[in-house]
């Protein structure tokens, strides 16, 4: 019990510095907040579903009181932060035509909740400039978003299966 407590703690300290370093860095925001992501992914393939919710949920609200740039915590509270979690149910299917259809179905849905939000907290803020120019692109946005959001489920796929890769190493050994 003390191992699961242990590595879940330390995920989720590893989780809000990610997003703290999200908030400040001036690059690599969108790296940071997946990689605060794959801790949630860890610890739910390390000990099971509970173990991720309840890091999912300790780092969501530390974040909101640690964090300085909420947006960001907003985009991990709506989609990054649970993801892992949503994708583990997803590919139970077993078949990756119908996985890939749920997830980029799912990913758009997310989408449109955020933009809601953006629009509803964010956007008086803008100015009308910004706000046109992204109204004139809004289609080149949404599908490099559904590409970067590919390449985050292949990338945190890919890193899931190098950390099995090491702890069976590390086991056997």
């Amino acid at each position: 019990m003390a191992k699961r407590i242990t590595f879940s703690a330390v995920s989720l300290a590893l989780t809000v510095i990610c997003l703290y370093g999200a908030s400040t860095l001036p690059t690599g925001r969108v790296a940071a907040l997946a990689l605060a992501s794959l801790f949630c992914a860890l610890c739910v393939n390390q000990y099971g579903v509970r173990y991720g919710v309840a890091l999912y949920v300790g780092a969501s609200i530390l974040s909101l009181l640690l964090v300085p740039k909420r947006l960001l915590v907003v985009i991990y509270i709506l989609f990054a932060g649970y993801y892992p979690i949503v994708k583990l149910y997803i590919e139970g299917l077993n078949k990756l035509w119908a996985e890939w259809l749920v997830k980029v179905l799912y990913f758009n849905v997310i989408l449109f909740v955020l933009y809601m939000v953006f629009k509803t907290f964010f956007l008086p803020h803008l100015s009308s400039t910004v706000v046109m120019l992204a109204l004139h692109y809004l289609g080149l946005i949404i599908v490099a978003l559904e590409f970067l959001f590919v390449l985050y489920d292949w990338m945190l796929s890919y890193m899931i299966g190098y950390y099995n890769q090491m702890i069976r190493r590390i086991k056997h050994e």
